[in-house]
């Protein structure tokens, strides 16, 4: 027999606020409207804890966090018909603190890059619901079409992702769950489980509702309380309702629920010790670039010097940000040899250093050890050594300020012929070289062979195995050099370093591009070209590629267009998803691509000419630069030579197989 109940607070209410209250706190408890009915009784604009236990133990569980909007409110609790005999209580709390959320990147299943900041200044995206997800996850499948019909709040400026940060799922086997169960959302592969850790998320499918004007938390739990696929004429929308209230401007309640569902299998991770784990993997990622004097803002010099609270926490928003180490390519196509990300167990460690307080500990400090000595570009390449020949370009004023028209200079080579197996441009004054690159002259005065250059983050060493660049004597060399006013004059000496070979290599290395037309419109987020190089006419093997766009940038992507009837038709050999001008990186196929005669290779790139390109808006913002007006959103963009104009090149290095 159902019988109605309400009891005073002190049988089931523990009251956390003191002695003195405005208004008394009682529950009521209805158990004949189907699943027990709680009412709640207190102060408006506070936040009480629903919690259930059946007293058999001291635990008592979590339901939901109400905010009372007047004196009262009610809650189902659908799980009272599986468990009818639990008691309940109610927790009056303190003002909430307000739940601040990171930024992060992630990659979707689309190969599409994702991050939370770019959305900063759109002024259509109010708020963003993070689902998150997990193959073979039936509480998942049942959902789909609710999950799926949250794209009708796309208009009001909801965007919403899944999240799947699963140990077991990879991109492929996300995808075909995602297509057979007919998911109309982007999914975001969370491979190092660091957002899902961000988040506290524990199970899927769990929500994260969060408001973009404060970067804070509003919901979080269930997407709704059915147990079971069916719905009830009480059951309790939670997410949908929460997103109804929060774009109308009204307060959230629930602001939080139980989760019910399947746990993500969260790999275990060891606390970190910064002496043998964190150290060491800072000393081969990241102190080539962190060094005295070298590119990085800041020195790895020891354990003060990345600790908390500012650096290590730092450290630990670029990891999620995927701003550091800086490396671009989508890993879920081909394998670099210049790869310099961290792995996702890396990542996932130095996040869980960083969130367990960064501690010191004992042992050594390995970042006290004399640090490496200054490499390239301050130095000739340690991996190559000293040049067997060095060509010293003249030196050049460069002027404190204003635009520097790009410079080009000729030497000629005198000296036996030769097979090279590198060639390595050296700035002199490295924060005032942009650029460098150089090129062996025709008897017509054109250019036929690029041989060298140099560009933040291009060096990939050697040439590859087995191939080199013939240099005859009496070659003249053309080097385009682009200078760039830092607010302080000063000269630069640049140079080029030639590493001969005695015996010539088995393949003459080649660069090509495939240069594309375009016009990038003012104020677009999203403009894209394709361009096509014309087909091979023999067998030739594909080294490395260089995609080059300039501060607009936002993508590019090379794919091979094979032969007819070739399996498959076509095959990704580079995705860049977040390209980032600063770092004009060169990327080195850990396996050759050999591509039949008849192949072609096709490049995809997209520009973000808009106030959400972060990079951009930095630029325009800048007081100190004299041009900053030439990078406005606001002006369509075409092909030029300076940063604030684009390209659209495709470069990459081949040899002819016979």
């Amino acid at each position: 027999m159902h019988i109605k109940t309400f009891l005073p607070a002190a049988f089931l209410i523990l009251i956390l606020c003191g002695m003195c209250q405005a208004q008394p706190t009682q529950l009521g408890i209805d158990r004949n409207a189907g699943p027990a009915r709680i009412n709640v009784q207190g102060e408006a604009n506070r936040d009480y804890t629903l919690q259930a236990s059946d007293l058999s133990s001291t635990n008592w569980d979590f339901l939901a966090t109400l905010t009372l909007t007047n004196s009262s409110q009610n809650w189902f609790d659908s799980a009272s018909s599986l468990m009818p005999n639990r008691f309940y209580r109610a927790i009056k709390l303190d003002s909430p603190a307000l739940e601040s959320v990171d930024d992060f990147r992630l990659i979707d299943t689309e190969g599409i890059s994702r991050s939370l900041s770019w959305y900063q200044n759109d002024p259509t995206v109010n708020g963003f619901v993070l689902i998150f997800t997990g193959n073979g996850c039936t509480n998942v499948q049942q959902m789909v079409s609710t999950i799926n019909a949250l794209t009708n709040f796309n208009s009001q400026g909801v965007m919403t992702w899944m999240i799947d940060a699963n140990s077991a799922d990879d991109r492929s086997n996300i995808v075909a769950e995602a297509n057979a169960l007919g998911i109309a959302l982007p999914i975001l592969h969370d491979r190092a489980q660091l957002v899902a850790r961000a988040f506290h998320a524990s199970t899927t499918p769990e929500v994260v509702c969060i408001d973009k004007s404060t970067w804070t938390v509003f919901y979080r739990g269930t997407l709704d309380d059915r147990i079971g696929n069916g719905t009830l004429p009480t059951t309790q929308y939670y997410l949908t309702n929460a997103l109804s209230n929060f774009l109308a401007g009204q307060t959230v309640s629930p602001r939080e629920t139980q989760t019910r569902g399947c746990a993500i299998t969260l790999t275990s991770i060891a606390p970190p010790s910064y002496s043998t784990d964190i150290a060491p993997l800072l000393l081969n990622k990241c102190v080539r670039c962190h060094s005295e004097g070298n590119l990085a803002p800041f020195a790895m010099t020891n354990y003060a010097s990345i600790g908390p609270p500012k650096r290590s926490s730092q450290m630990r928003l670029e990891v999620l940000a995927a701003r550091m180490p800086p490396w671009h390519a989508d890993p879920f196509y081909q394998g670099f040899t210049n790869d310099t990300s961290l792995t996702p167990a890396e990542a996932a460690m130095l996040v869980q250093w960083v969130d367990n307080g960064a501690p010191r500990g004992t042992g050594a400090d390995p970042l006290t050890n004399p640090p490496p000595p200054l490499d390239y570009p301050f130095a000739w390449p340690s991996s190559l050594g000293t040049p067997s020949n060095i060509v010293t370009l003249p030196s050049q004023s460069i002027p404190a300020s204003g635009t520097i028209n790009y410079l080009y200079v000729d030497y000629t080579y005198t000296g036996p012929t030769v097979w090279l197996r590198a060639a390595v441009a050296l700035p002199g004054t490295v924060s005032v070289v942009h650029h460098i690159l150089a090129y062996q002259k025709g008897v017509d005065n054109t250019l036929y062979s690029f041989l060298t250059g140099y560009a933040p983050g291009s060096f990939i060493g050697a040439f590859p195995a087995e191939t080199g660049k013939l240099l005859t004597n009496g070659t003249v060399l053309q080097f385009q050099m682009h200078y760039i006013a830092t607010g302080q004059a000063t000269n630069d000496i640049s140079r080029l370093g030639l590493y001969t070979t005695p015996a010539a290599p088995t393949y003459s290395l080649i660069q090509s591009s495939v240069p594309g037309a375009f016009q990038v419109p003012a104020n677009t987020t999203d403009y894209q070209a394709v361009a096509t190089n014309s087909a091979f006419a023999t067998k030739v093997r594909v080294y490395e590629f260089s995609p080059h766009l300039h501060t607009r940038g936002a993508r590019f992507k090379y794919e091979a267009i094979y032969p007819a009837g070739h399996n498959p038709p076509t095959e990704v050999l580079l995705s860049v998803p977040h390209y980032v001008f600063h770092w004009q990186t060169a990327y080195r196929l850990a396996q050759p691509k050999d591509l039949p005669a008849g192949t072609k290779i096709r490049v995809s790139a997209g520009w973000d000419n808009s106030i959400q390109n972060d990079e951009l808006m930095q630029l325009v913002d800048d007081p100190n630069n004299p041009n900053n007006y030439r990078y406005s959103p606001d002006l369509t963009v075409n092909f030029g030579q300076q940063t604030w104009d684009e390209m659209f090149i495709g470069y990459f290095n081949y040899a002819v197989i016979p």
